[in-house]
């Protein structure tokens, strides 16, 4: 068959069609996305306020520490010797184990700022490849008619149109072929009545 090299045969059909469910579509995914960001946003800052607070009760209780651990090594006393190196390996397990919440949590926002735009990319993405999908499907509505609204145009003007079967992709193919037995039906009645 004829392929066509232009895609937007009805362009207010075309446009119109696309668009709309377009417009639909990113109507929707702008509330999710919005409902997505607003969540990202909280709890980015959720995560930051946690992060400044770990570090204040982090430098907090390292001086707390310090200062304990500065007593005079003259403490002779051996039980209090073991409770304050028992208590160096705690503070040193409770620091590092605030350090990597505080790691844990900026990755967090990291990747929620990551997630956010590969969201918002996909979105733009499916719009484009959302409008390339409908065009060729509304094409394959349009061209029938296109066809058709030719054919008419031709019996109108007098002329004999030469009919030819649609494109294999092609819509309407019923009343495409109910069109052609009506051309039929209109020339066996010409010849009948000349």
């Amino acid at each position: 068959m004829i392929k066509r090299k232009r895609y937007i045969i009805d362009k207010s059909f075309q446009l119109r069609t696309t668009f709309t469910i377009i417009g639909l579509v990113s109507i929707i995914t702008a509330v999710i996305l919005g409902v997505i960001t607003i969540s990202v946003v909280y709890n980015n800052n959720s995560l930051r306020e946690n992060n400044t607070k770990i570090t204040n009760i982090y430098e907090i209780e390292n001086s707390i520490f310090v200062s304990l651990t500065s007593l005079p090594e003259a403490v002779k006393d051996v039980n209090l010797r073991e409770a304050l190196l028992q208590n160096s390996r705690n503070h040193d397990r409770n620091m590092e184990t605030l350090n990597r919440i505080i790691t844990d949590n900026t990755g967090i926002i990291k990747y929620n700022r990551i997630l956010l735009a590969s969201i918002l990319i996909i979105v733009v993405i499916e719009s484009i490849a959302l409008y390339v999908i409908l065009i060729r499907k509304t094409h394959h509505i349009s061209g029938p008619i296109y066809v058709m609204s030719n054919f008419m145009k031709d019996i109108i003007d007098g002329k004999d149109p030469k009919l030819r079967p649609l494109r294999e992709k092609d819509e309407l193919k019923e009343f495409y072929n109910l069109f052609q037995d009506m051309v039929r039906a209109v020339r066996k009645g010409e010849r009948k009545n000349p």
